[in-house]
C-alpha cells in the first residue's frame, strides 16, 4: 500500500510497511551443479543474478551451509522486491530501509517454532522465545549478505550505481574496518553500518547439572543418550559431531576426531568414558554396514537407515523436551561442555578443545552461571542476617594493625604521653 504525502512542497511516496504482505513465492532448492543451492523464482526458474553471486561464493571456498544461508537471505530480499514491484538493479536505500522495517515486524519461518507464546521467557530455562519480528542478529546477517551481493555486481559493472545497503564506513585509505587490529587491544570505537540493529551481548547459555540429568533421563534410545553424552563432554559443534565416522572414534584414548567447521582441519577432542559406553550399547544393534570404518557413527532409527543430520538431531531434542517444558538447543550442550571445562582447565586449553581462533571467543565461558551468582548472593544476604556468621566472616586483624603506635603519635604531634 502506498501513501502520498508532501514535505516541503515536494511529492513523496511512502510505503505502508505495516500492511505489506509478501507473497510466498520462490524457494531455495538443492542443486547438483557447480553450486549446492539455487534461488528459484515464482516460475521455478533460477534467479540469474543470485546464481552468479553464489557461484562466486563457491569459487571462494564457502561451505555448503554458508551458501544455503546466503541463498535464504537473498530470497528474503527478492521476495520483498517482488512484492513492491522494484527490479533488483533499480533498488535504492529507500527499499533497503523499508525492507529493514518489514523485517523488524515480520519474520520468515523455516523450522518448527519453539513451543510457547512468542516473545515470552521460558520459566525453566530463562530463554526468551523468538518474538513476532525477525531477530536483530538475523537482520544484520541478511543486510550484510545483500550488501555483498550488490558489491559483487557493482564491481562487475552490473546492478545500480550505488549499493542500496552500504557497509560500515571504511578506514583510512579505503581499507576495511579494523583490518590491522592488534588482538591484544580492544577494537577501536566506530559507528555501526547503516540500518544495522543493536544486538545484546549475552553470556553462553548452559544447562545446570540437574537440568541435564533431567534431559538425559528423557532420552528413550541408546543412540540419543550417546549423542547427548558426546555433546556435553566433547564440546564439539552440532554439525561436527554428526560428521564423525567410525574411523575417528578412539575408545582407548577416549577421543573422537572432528572436522572443524571453519578450517576443515582434523582435530581429536576428548570425551567422557560414559559417552563411549553408551556408544557401544547403541552399536550393538546396528547392522555391519553401519560399522564400517568409513561409515558415520550416528544413524536414523527408521529404516532405511540414513546418516543422522542436524534437523533430525534437533527434532530428537525437541521431542524429549515437550513433556519437560524446556527449550534447550544442541548448541547449549556445547556451551555446557565448555563452561564445565573452564572450571578445571586453563583458557588456552579450553580454546584448543573448542576450536576457537581467538581467546576472545573463549573468554565468555569464564563467566559464572546466573544460577551460581544468585546462589552466592543469597548466601551473602543470609550471612548479613545472622550476627554470628557475619562476625565469623570478618577478618581478624592484629591490634597493631587496627591502632597507631603511641611513640609515633608523640613524634608527629608532640605532647605528653
Amino acid at each position: 500500500m502506498l501513501l502520498n504525502c508532501c514535505l516541503v512542497n515536494e511529492p513523496m511516496v511512502v510505503r505502508d510497511v505495516g500492511r505489506l504482505r509478501l507473497p510466498q513465492v520462490g524457494r531455495v532448492a538443492p542443486y547438483d551443479g557447480d553450486v549446492p543451492f539455487l534461488v528459484l523464482d515464482a516460475q521455478d526458474q533460477p534467479v540469474v543474478s543470485v546464481l552468479d553471486y553464489l557461484r562466486m561464493c563457491q569459487a571462494c571456498g564457502f561451505e555448503p551451509l554458508s551458501i544455503e544461508a546466503y541463498a535464504r537471505a537473498l530470497l528474503r530480499w527478492f521476495r520483498f522486491l517482488w512484492a513492491v514491484e522494484v527490479p533488483w538493479n533499480r533498488a535504492t536505500s529507500v527499499e533497503a530501509r523499508d525492507f529493514t522495517l518489514w523485517l523488524q515486524q515480520n519474520k520468515f519461518h523455516r523450522r518448527r517454532p519453539r513451543p510457547g507464546r512468542a516473545g515470552t521467557v521460558n520459566a525453566r530455562t530463562g530463554k526468551r522465545r523468538p518474538g513476532a519480528g525477525t531477530a536483530p542478529a538475523t537482520i544484520n546477517q541478511t543486510l550484510s549478505v545483500v550488501s555483498e551481493f550488490y558489491r559483487h555486481h557493482i564491481s562487475m559493472g552490473a546492478g545500480p550505481l550505488l549499493n542500496p545497503i552500504p557497509a560500515r564506513r571504511p578506514g583510512p585509505g579505503g581499507e576495511r574496518y579494523a583490518a590491522h587490529h592488534n588482538p591484544l587491544q580492544a577494537f577501536p570505537s566506530s559507528r555501526k553500518a547503516p540500518l544495522r540493529q543493536k544486538v545484546p551481548k549475552r553470556a553462553p547459555r548452559s544447562l545446570p547439572d540437574a537440568a541435564f540429568d533431567e534431559l538425559f533421563a528423557a532420552m528413550r534410545y541408546d543412540r540419543d543418550r550417546a549423542l547427548l553424552a558426546f555433546y556435553v563432554s566433547s564440546g564439539a559443534r552440532p554439525s561436527e559431531l554428526l560428521g564423525v565416522t567410525n574411523r575417528l572414534v578412539d575408545p582407548g584414548n577416549q577421543t573422537i576426531g572432528v572436522i572443524r567447521k571453519g578450517t576443515k582441519a582434523l582435530q581429536h577432542v576428548p570425551a567422557s568414558p560414559d559417552a563411549f559406553v553408551w556408544l557401544r550399547l547403541y552399536q550393538r544393534d546396528l547392522p555391519a554396514s553401519c560399522l564400517r570404518r568409513s561409515a558415520p557413527v550416528f544413524w536414523t532409527l527408521r529404516r532405511p537407515l540414513r546418516p543422522l543430520e542436524y534437523d533430525a538431531a534437533r527434532a530428537v531434542l525437541l521431542r524429549a523436551q515437550e513433556a519437560l517444558g524446556t527449550d534447550w538447543s544442541l548448541h547449549d550442550l556445547r556451551h555446557t561442555a565448555l563452561m564445565r571445562m573452564s572450571q578445571d582447565l586453563n583458557l588456552v586449553e579450553v580454546r584448543d578443545i573448542a576450536g576457537h581462533g581467538s581467546l576472545r571467543s573463549t573468554e565468555p565461558y569464564l563467566q559464572p552461571r546466573q544460577e551460581e551468582v544468585l546462589a552466592h548472593a543469597r548466601e551473602h544476604f543470609e550471612r548479613l542476617r545472622d550476627p554470628q556468621r557475619r562476625h565469623d566472616a570478618q577478618p581478624h586483624l592484629p591490634s597493631s594493625v587496627l591502632g597507631y603506635d603511641a611513640d609515633d603519635m608523640l613524634e608527629l604531634f608532640g605532647g605528653v604521653r
